[in-house]
C-alpha cells in the first residue's frame, strides 16, 4: 500500500484522524482486516455486522462517516443508508460491494451516497474515498461554523440589517433588478437592531414591507441611481444618507449601505440593507459645528495648549486681539504674551490655583505682537484625559482695555469735570467736608469763592460752543495756577467755578487770591487765532462766620457773586447777611417771568419806522414789555438778561414771533396800510433747529404774508459761524421773510461775507447816531455804512434818531429810513393802528 500523499491529502488525512467512522460489514474477515486499516487513519472506528445493528450504532454513536456493504442479513446496506440519510441528510456514506449490478449503482445514486468502492477493496482507492469524504466533512463543518457566526452576527449586531430577495424570475436586466429590489421585493429577514430602529415588534410585521415602504419617497431616486452605478457593478454601494420611515410615521436619518449577494452562477440572490442610525452623530456633529462656530466667531480669544503648555490651536479672536497668527504661535508657550508687569509670584499663584481647583480667572496685563500693552480678563480651565491626568489647558480671554478705560473714565466722571478735568461738585463737597472737619478741630478758617465769567453767554453765542469750551479750559488752567497746591479749584458747570481755600488766617488772604484771579483772567486769551477778553465776578464766603457746612457756604458765596455782578462785574464781594434779600428777589423775579408767559402778561409795543424822504410810515419794530401786576410796565433791560440765563428766551422769542404776525395780520384785516414789522431774533433762538418750523407756524396760523415780516439779527450773531449762518439765512429767506442786521458797525462783519448774507436792510446802531453830526468819526462811519449798503443794493435804517440835526445829516447822506423818538416812542398796538390810518408822520 502506497502511503505517499500530497500536501493537501496530508491536511485531509490529519483531519481524517479526528473523525469517528461506523463500518458495517457482515463478513467477519473483511470487517476485521479493514477495521485495522481504518483505525490507523481515524480517531474511532465502530463496527456492526448487519444493517439493523449498523442503524442502531449510527443512532447511538453519531459517527462522522459511514462505510457499509450492500448485501447483508436482516437489513441490507442500501436500506440502512437510506434510513441514515433520512435522519442526517449530509452524513457522508461510502458503499463497498462485490456486485456491480446497475440496480445497486442506481439505488446508491438515488440515496446520494458519496463514494462507491468495488470489492475486493483496494486500500488506495478506499483511502482516496476517505480523504474526499473528510474534505467534504471539513468543508461542511467550516460552512456550518460560518453560518453560525453569521447568525450570531446578524442577530446580535447593533447595526440594523435586513435581507430582501434580489430576483423575481424575470430576465435580469439592470432596471428590472433595481425596480424589484426597491419596489417589489419584500423583506425576508431582519435582525433585532433593525426592528428597534424601525419600531416594529416582530420580523413578520416587516415581511409585507418593501424597501420603498421604509424609505422616504424623496430618497428613492438617490438609491436607484446608487444601485445602478455601484451595486450591480461592484456588489455594494457607498453609504447613502436617507430618511427611514418608522412604524409610527416618524423619520430617522440613517446611513444606508446595500450589499448584493450572488449565487455560484453569479446571479443576484439576496440584497442586504445595512442601516446606521445617525441621529446621535448628527446631533454631535451639530454640536461640534456650533462649538466650532463659537470657537471661530466668539468675541473672546481662545487658546488651547497641551499638558506641557504648548499651544495647539487658537481662534481668530486671538489673532485679532494679540496680532499673532495661529502659525506664529503653534507649539509655543503662551508666555510669549507676557508684558513684564507681573512678577514671578503672580504667575506661581495663578498656576497653583489652576492645579488645585482646575480653573483660575482674573485680570492680566499682556503684550500684543506690536508691543502694545493691553488688559485682558483671562480664564484658564483644565481638561482631563479621563484618568485623572491633565490633557489640555483652555485659556479664554477678552480684551478689556477699552472697557477698563471706560470704567476708569466713568469713575473719573463721578469726581471730575470732563472738559476742564477739574474736580466736580461731588469731589468738591468731599474735599470741603474733610477741610471743614479739620478746621473744626484746629479752629481754622476756610474761604469758599464762587466765580462766574462775565458775559460768557455772549462769547458762546457769537463765537460758538467750541470756542466757549476752549475758553473754559484756558480759564481752568489760569485758576489752577493762581492758587496753592492744597487749594481746590472745581467747575460746577457752565461758566461757574468754585475755589476752596483751607487754612487761611484772615479774610484778606482770600481777597488777595481773588485779586490774583481777576488779574490773571484780564489777560487776553487767543482762541482760533482771535483775541478774546474775559472777566469774572467772584463771591466769597468765610467759615465759620458765613456758614458751617458745604451747602450754606456755597449758597452764600453764590449770593456774593451776584452782588459783584450788580456792582459792575470784574470784581469780588464778600458775603454779608443783607445779600440774601437781593438773591431771593432775583429768584422770585425768574419765577414770576415764567408765569408771565403762561398768564399773558407779556405785550408787544411798536416803534414806527419812517421813509426819510416822504415821511410815510413804512414799518415798525416790535419791542417786548412785561406788564407786571405789582411792578407795572417792566422794560426788557430788566428781564431779558434773566430770560437768557434761564433759557426762557426761547419760548418768549417764539411768542413774540406769533404775536407780531397775528397783530400785523389783524391790522391788514382792518383795511389799514400794510407795513413790515421787524422782530428781534436772539442768538439762542437763531441757533434752534426748529426756528424755520416756528416761523412757518407763526405765519400760517396768522395768515400773514411772509413779505410783511422782517427778522432782525445782531451782527455778532451772524458772524459766530459765517458759513453755517449763510445756510441758515438762505433757508429763512426762502420762506419769503426779509432779513436785517441790527446794530451794524459794532461787530466784526466781513465785507466779503456781507455780500453773501442775502440781507435786505442794515440798521445803523444808535451809538453812531447819538452824536451826529458833531462827532466826525461817527459821521464818517455812518457815511461809509450808507454808501456801502447802497453799493450792495441794501436799504439802510438809522435807529435812535432824536434830533432834527441827526435827521438832517441822515437825509443829506441819503439814508433810506429812520426810527426814533423824533417821530414816535414805542406805542401799544392800538395807538400804532391809529398811526397807520394817518400814514404820514410829521416832525413837530
Amino acid at each position: 500500500m502506497n502511503d505517499a500523499i500530497t500536501f493537501t491529502d496530508q491536511d485531509d488525512l490529519a483531519y481524517l484522524k479526528t473523525l469517528s467512522i461506523l463500518y458495517v460489514e457482515d463478513d467477519d474477515s473483511i470487517r476485521s482486516q479493514l477495521t485495522q486499516f481504518l483505525k490507523r487513519r481515524c480517531a474511532m472506528v465502530h463496527t456492526a455486522a448487519n444493517g439493523k445493528k449498523g442503524l442502531e450504532a449510527f443512532q447511538r454513536r453519531q459517527p462522522d462517516l459511514v462505510i457499509t456493504d450492500i448485501l447483508m442479513p436482516v437489513m441490507n446496506g442500501l436500506k440502512m443508508a437510506e434510513a441514515m440519510r433520512a435522519s442526517r441528510p449530509k452524513i457522508p456514506i461510502i458503499i463497498t460491494t462485490a456486485f456491480e449490478e446497475p440496480r445497486y449503482l442506481e439505488q446508491s445514486i438515488d440515496i446520494g451516497v458519496d463514494k462507491y468502492v468495488v470489492k475486493p477493496i483496494n486500500p488506495d482507492v478506499l483511502e482516496k474515498a476517505l480523504l474526499k469524504c473528510a474534505r467534504a466533512i471539513r468543508a461542511e463543518a467550516a460552512l456550518r461554523e460560518v453560518e453560525e457566526r453569521y447568525l450570531a452576527l446578524f442577530k446580535l449586531s447593533q447595526l440594523p440589517m435586513s435581507i430582501t430577495s434580489a430576483h423575481n424570475g424575470v430576465p435580469p436586466s439592470l432596471d428590472n433588478l433595481v425596480s424589484f429590489a426597491i419596489e417589489g421585493s419584500h423583506i425576508l429577514d431582519c435582525n433585532p437592531a433593525f426592528l428597534a430602529l424601525t419600531g416594529y415588534a416582530e420580523p413578520c410585521a416587516l415581511q409585507q414591507r418593501t424597501l420603498q415602504d421604509l424609505i422616504k419617497a424623496e430618497f428613492h431616486g438617490k438609491i436607484r441611481q446608487a444601485m445602478l452605478d455601484e451595486l450591480l457593478v461592484r456588489g455594494f454601494t457607498r453609504e447613502l444618507e436617507v430618511d427611514l420611515l418608522q412604524a409610527d410615521g416618524k423619520t430617522v436619518p440613517v446611513m444606508a449601505q446595500f450589499i448584493l449577494r450572488r449565487d455560484r452562477a453569479e446571479q443576484p440572490l439576496e440584497m442586504w440593507a445595512l442601516m446606521r442610525d445617525v441621529r446621535e452623530q448628527r446631533s454631535a456633529e451639530a454640536q461640534l459645528r456650533l462649538a466650532q462656530q463659537v470657537f471661530d466667531h466668539t468675541f473672546d480669544a481662545i487658546v488651547v495648549t497641551d499638558a506641557d503648555n504648548n499651544i495647539l490651536t487658537v481662534n481668530d479672536a486671538f489673532h485679532r486681539i494679540t496680532g499673532y497668527s495661529e502659525e506664529e504661535v503653534l507649539g509655543r508657550n503662551p508666555r510669549l504674551l507676557q508684558s513684564g508687569r507681573h512678577d514671578r509670584e503672580f504667575y506661581q499663584a495663578m498656576w497653583q490655583a489652576v492645579q488645585e481647583h482646575g480653573h483660575w480667572q482674573g485680570e492680566v496685563w499682556n503684550r500684543r505682537k506690536s508691543g502694545e500693552i493691553f488688559t485682558e480678563w483671562l480664564s484658564i480651565s483644565v481638561v482631563g484625559d479621563g484618568q485623572d491626568r491633565i490633557a489640555k489647558y483652555i485659556g479664554i480671554f477678552s480684551d478689556i482695555t477699552k472697557s477698563k478705560a471706560a470704567a476708569d473714565y466713568i469713575a473719573f466722571l463721578a469726581h471730575y469735570d470732563p472738559l476742564t478735568r477739574l474736580p466736580n461738585r461731588a469731589l468738591l463737597r468731599d474735599r470741603l467736608d474733610q477741610a471743614l472737619a479739620a478746621a473744626r478741630r484746629q479752629k481754622a478758617r476756610i474761604a469758599v469763592m464762587f466765580l462766574d465769567l462775565d458775559r460768557f453767554k455772549n462769547i458762546n453765542d457769537s463765537m460758538g460752543h467750541a470756542v466757549g469750551d476752549a475758553l473754559l479750559v484756558q480759564v481752568a488752567k489760569q485758576l489752577d495756577r493762581a492758587v496753592r497746591e492744597a487749594d481746590t479749584v472745581a467747575r460746577l458747570g457752565g461758566d461757574e467755578f468754585v475755589v476752596a481755600l483751607p487754612n487761611i488766617r484772615q479774610a484778606e488772604d482770600a481777597a488777595a487770591v481773588a485779586q490774583k484771579i481777576l488779574d490773571a483772567l484780564r489777560e487776553l486769551f487767543v482762541l482760533e487765532g482771535r483775541e478774546v477778553a474775559v472777566t469774572t465776578s467772584i463771591g466769597i464766603a468765610i467759615y465759620p462766620e458765613d456758614g458751617g457746612d458745604f451747602d450754606t457756604l456755597l449758597k452764600h458765596a453764590d449770593t456774593a457773586m451776584y452782588m459783584a455782578k450788580q456792582n459792575g462785574r470784574d470784581n469780588y464781594e464778600f458775603f454779608t447777611p443783607g445779600m440774601n434779600v437781593g438773591t431771593l428777589e432775583r429768584l422770585s423775579l425768574e419765577g414770576q417771568l415764567r408765569r408771565a408767559l403762561e398768564h399773558g402778561q407779556l405785550e408787544l409795543y411798536y416803534q414806527a419806522q419812517v421813509d426819510i424822504a416822504s415821511g410815510r410810515l413804512v414799518g415798525a419794530e416790535a419791542l417786548l414789555r412785561w406788564r407786571h401786576p405789582d411792578l407795572g410796565l417792566v422794560l426788557p433791560g430788566r428781564f431779558i438778561p434773566l430770560a437768557e440765563e434761564s433759557g426762557l428766551i426761547i419760548p418768549i422769542g417764539a411768542w413774540v414771533l406769533r404775536e407780531a404776525c397775528r397783530q400785523n395780520a389783524e391790522w391788514q384785516r382792518q383795511g389799514l396800510m400794510p407795513i413790515s414789522v421787524a422782530v428781534n431774533i436772539s442768538a439762542a433762538q437763531f441757533r434752534q433747529r426748529d426756528l424755520r418750523e416756528t416761523l412757518s407756524a407763526a405765519l400760517q396760523n396768522s395768515g400773514l404774508d411772509a413779505c410783511w415780516l422782517e427778522l432782525e439779527l445782531t451782527e455778532s450773531i451772524i458772524m459766530r459761524d459765517a458759513e453755517t449762518t449763510i445756510a441758515l439765512l438762505h433757508s429763512l429767506k426762502s420762506s419769503g421773510v426779509k432779513l436785517s442786521i441790527d446794530d451794524f458797525g459794532t461787530g466784526y462783519s466781513s465785507l466779503a461775507y456781507l455780500t453773501r448774507f442775502s440781507i435786505d436792510k442794515l440798521k445803523i446802531d444808535q451809538s453812531f447816531v447819538r452824536n451826529l453830526p458833531e462827532d466826525t468819526e461817527n459821521s464818517a462811519i455812518t457815511r461809509a455804512i450808507i454808501s456801502l449798503a447802497h453799493e450792495l443794493g441794501i436799504d439802510v435804517i438809522a435807529e435812535g434818531v432824536e434830533t432834527r440835526q441827526q435827521l438832517g445829516f441822515l437825509r443829506t447822506q441819503q439814508c433810506d429810513h429812520v426810527q426814533g423818538y423824533l417821530y414816535s416812542e414805542p406805542v401799544c398796538a392800538l395807538t400804532m393802528g391809529s398811526m397807520l390810518r394817518q400814514r404820514v408822520i410829521t416832525v413837530d
